[in-house]
């Protein structure tokens, strides 16, 4: 009686033993498979341009391209959101200049912004007079199928903050099957449009040597 109880008592912790050696081995394999995965490229990354390339694309008569730091207080905050319609994601921007001599040839500013999961920069070309000149996709995060298209694009050139031709469905068509793609990238150039028009207008365009 007392052997039989004790096989019972020595038994059962031998079994619980096995089970959760068993049980780590088979963590151990999940994360062994696994952990490459977490780390390995994502394939539907594309970088089309860097940003040294893509200014000398934006501005390729110039003798120099100037950057131009600007920080917003909160006044110029509210002035950009109210005149954009859109939220400020930060208050640093970095606004280039082409030059030739003292010529202005343009602005130029970089923005990433967020999609559906994921996000993608944008550089906007600025005629000296306020409106856009160019939007060019310079990285993309998404799946290709909801990258704008060219001639999507081309519909905001020429297009200020001022004369309220940026509305989605109205004035610009909206993009089917990419809906969020065209919400974001619309309401990132009214912002970027009036971050420019706030910059200018209160003189802090005060520009660098180099890029």
């Amino acid at each position: 009686m007392l052997r039989g109880g004790l096989e019972r008592y020595v038994l059962f912790p031998l079994c619980f033993l096995f089970t959760v050696i068993d049980m780590i081995k088979i963590l151990l394999t999940l994360v062994l498979i696994l952990l490459p995965l977490s780390f390995a490229p994502d394939s539907e990354a594309k970088v089309f341009m860097k940003r040294d390339e893509a200014l000398k694309t934006a501005f390729p008569n110039a003798d120099s391209i100037e950057k131009n730091k600007i920080f917003l207080n909160n006044e110029q905050v509210e002035e950009i959101e109210s005149l954009s319609k859109a939220k400020l994601d930060s208050r640093l921007y970095v606004i280039y200049e082409g030059k030739k001599g003292s010529e202005s040839l343009g602005y130029a500013i970089i923005d990433t912004h967020h999609l559906r999961t994921k996000s993608e920069t944008v550089m906007f070309v600025i005629n000296p007079d306020g409106t856009l000149r160019q939007a060019e996709i310079l990285a993309f995060f998404e799946p290709p199928e909801y990258m704008a298209g060219d001639k999507w694009m081309d519909l905001f050139d020429d297009k200020g903050i001022e004369n309220n031709s940026l509305k989605l469905g109205k004035d610009i068509p909206n993009i089917t099957g990419a809906t969020i793609t065209a919400n974001s990238l619309t309401s990132s150039i009214r912002r970027v449009l009036a971050v420019f028009n706030v910059a200018t207008d209160n003189g802090l365009l005060f520009s660098e040597a180099g890029n």
